[in-house]
């Protein structure tokens, strides 16, 4: 009776420690916990700060401005694989970019810099996203907030909410320092489109995006880059700031704001082949886009 007593004492005794300490009982707990419960996207251990540094200084001269797509590897068959970036070679090519001295930031910024606002960094990059994919949010974003850079999400209307990026997703880039400009509703040839269509199409994504989701949109992407003067007006009544093209070449100053030129990355485009293209100017060319 006494050692079978003093049996069950001690072995009390050893599972009220292990619970305490972590032994095995308890990892066996926290591994079923884990097992069944979803991953969730980003969540690290320990959180960065939410927003990049500011990027200032005192340079306000050109700007190379990239245009991304799907940052993820494109499934065979699927149309424009260009369009899409693996995400490896997204984060080799920020990797190579923040090592040659470019520092990431916003068209807000560099629109501001050349009205005589506060300036930029040596060496100002812009990251631009067209559309609206999940890839931009789960991919790139982590890896732009890495670097400390913010992008900037060029939006269509269609693709915020069911089957695109939700607004608590849109909401979370927005409180990593991203921008978010307007893509139209629906990715229209605008040059093609009557004027009920085309103020619908211009001044209505704005409307619906500032609703939204709570924040100015004052930058503007023309679906495929096509615009004409009439377009332009249109986006420049809507009370855009600046409109952005697929015409390759880098920003400077002296340009049409509402016709800047941007770089466009191809997914077979190396991180030295980007580079190489930042600094001449020229983009990759192809069907698809923007």
């Amino acid at each position: 009776m006494v050692l079978g007593a003093l049996a069950v004492f001690a072995a009390l005794v050893v599972a009220v420690f292990a619970g305490a300490f972590g032994g095995t009982g308890s990892q066996a707990t926290t591994a079923k916990t884990a097992t069944n419960t979803p991953a969730k996207l980003h969540t690290p251990a320990t959180r960065p700060p939410t927003q990049p540094v500011k990027a200032t200084g005192s340079y306000r001269g050109p700007v190379p401005i990239l245009m991304y797509h799907v940052i993820t590897a494109p499934p065979a068959g699927t149309a424009y694989p260009e369009l899409w970036t693996p995400r490896e070679r997204f984060r080799g090519t920020v990797a190579l970019l923040v090592r040659s001295g470019y520092h990431g930031v916003t068209i807000e910024q560099v629109r501001r810099a050349w009205a005589g606002g506060p300036g930029l960094p040596a060496k100002p990059i812009v990251l631009t996203f067209d559309d609206g994919y999940l890839s931009q949010y789960a991919h790139a974003k982590p890896t732009l907030r890495a670097a400390g850079w913010p992008g900037v999400l060029y939006l269509e209307g269609k693709n915020l909410g069911a089957g695109g990026l939700t607004t608590r997703q849109v909401h979370s880039m927005i409180a990593a320092g991203w921008e978010v400009g307007a893509h139209t509703l629906t990715h229209p040839d605008l040059t093609t489109v009557d004027d009920a269509t085309l103020r619908r199409e211009v001044a209505g994504s704005r409307t619906l995006l500032q609703r939204r989701l709570g924040v100015p949109v004052n930058a503007f992407c023309y679906p495929a880059g096509r615009n004409d003067a009439r377009v332009r007006a249109a986006v420049r009544a809507a009370g855009y700031k600046t409109a952005t093209t697929v015409e390759p070449g880098i920003a400077r100053p002296g340009d049409d704001p509402f016709a800047l030129p941007r770089i466009r990355v191809n997914g077979t485009d190396s991180p030295q082949t980007v580079l190489d293209h930042v600094r001449s100017g020229t983009g990759a060319t192809g069907s698809g886009g923007g």
